[in-house]
């Protein structure tokens, strides 16, 4: 089968031969997660057995060869369920014998792939491109299996459903005010969840208004910050100064640029934590929890760990030192905040993958 939609998964999971093999995977960690919750659902009415569950970091090969190998008495599917597969914590020998085993699964046996926090794609070109350590994972999925992957949804998707959502409680969410909630939440489908129930209880029932959106949730400069990072990160110098535009549009004074390096700052030190959170294989939740992130600040880390992908420590390392030395030039030189904040940028934009810096 070739590449599923999560709409047609689930239809195809529903349906009297079931794919065998599903990868689930995606940006959207709200729609990976749903549609995990949906295919457990119809599969085993929500009741998967405990010993069809797998640790992604650590699959042991013997028993998952015997869950592989018998159908189920009970239950209409044997389910195999291995989330956040990690090919980085197993040697390739072993992931061919994991292959081996999907190759000749018993009747009525579905395994299923879930990446509920661990990234497996960069996004180039707006189409995801798998990292090189899924790619043999991902093509025997595609060829003998379902690969579906959950890609971001854009503001105007998530603006629809917002207002869908938000008509089933009673209250009426005009499209400019839903568009903005999802930008403020970085289109991430899980905080604007969170953000929208505290609208809606406010609401009770009623219109939800302008004044409402700017009292209950805050706007995040982050989502320009972090594309910024991944621009100068990229090498992308003609993007870089467009954002810094952009982030700099209503005022350049001191405070504005200081805000912003604090901001910057902030989101390649997520980064940075991600990148070291990637490498010892944790879980977005792990690394949260490891650098005492708040619960509503941990989709930073989530964000953190899917753009860090083409990034490395010491590239990452070096930008913090040049950030670090361009706040306290801010602070004590009569430099204007925004020429230095400029020099930091095109600093950054030279800083080779060994965190070395190109000279002029």
């Amino acid at each position: 089968m070739p590449k599923l939609a999560a709409a047609d998964l689930v239809r195809e999971i529903g349906s009297e031969n079931p794919p065998q093999l599903c990868f689930v995977c995606g940006e959207d960690t709200l729609a990976v997660a749903q549609l995990e919750q949906r295919i457990r659902k119809k599969l085993t009415d929500g009741d998967a057995l405990s010993d069809s569950v797998f640790d992604g970091q650590e699959v042991d090969l013997e028993r998952l060869a015997d869950a592989c190998s018998f159908s189920p008495m009970f239950q209409p599917y044997n389910l195999i369920l291995i989330p956040d597969f990690d090919p980085d914590a197993h040697p390739a020998a072993a992931i061919d014998t994991m292959l081996g085993i999907f190759g000749d699964l018993a009747p009525r046996t579905v395994v299923l792939i879930v990446m509920r926090a661990l990234p497996c794609y960069e996004v180039k070109r707006n189409a995801p491109v798998f990292l090189p350590k899924f790619k043999k994972l991902t093509s025997f999925f595609e060829k003998q299996g379902v690969l579906c992957i959950c890609e971001k949804k854009t503001a105007i998707q998530l603006g629809k459903q917002i207002q869908e959502r938000a008509a089933k409680h009673g209250s009426e969410f005009p499209r400019p005010l839903a568009e903005q909630l999802a930008n403020r939440c970085l289109c991430d489908s899980a905080l604007i969840h969170t953000e929208l129930d505290k609208l809606l209880a406010c609401a009770n029932g009623e219109p939800i208004t302008a004044d409402m959106l700017d009292a209950l949730t805050a706007p995040l400069p982050d989502a320009d910050a972090f594309r910024l990072a991944r621009a100068v990160t990229g090498g992308n110098g003609t993007a870089a100064f467009r954002l810094l535009e952009a982030l700099t549009a209503k005022s350049e004074d001191a405070k504005t640029i200081l805000g912003l390096l604090t901001v910057l700052s902030a989101v390649f030190i997520d980064l940075y934590r991600a990148k070291l959170g990637q490498g010892a294989a944790k879980q977005a939740e792990v690394i949260a929890a490891d650098f005492a992130y708040p619960k509503n600040r941990e989709f930073a880390v989530r964000n953190a760990m899917r753009d860090c992908g083409s990034m490395t420590v010491p590239q990452l390392r070096t930008c913090i030192r040049i950030l670090r030395a361009t706040d306290k030039s801010c602070k004590s030189s009569r430099t204007p905040p925004r020429l230095l904040l400029e020099q930091a940028i095109v600093r950054m934009l030279r800083v080779r993958r060994d965190g070395s810096e190109e000279t002029a």
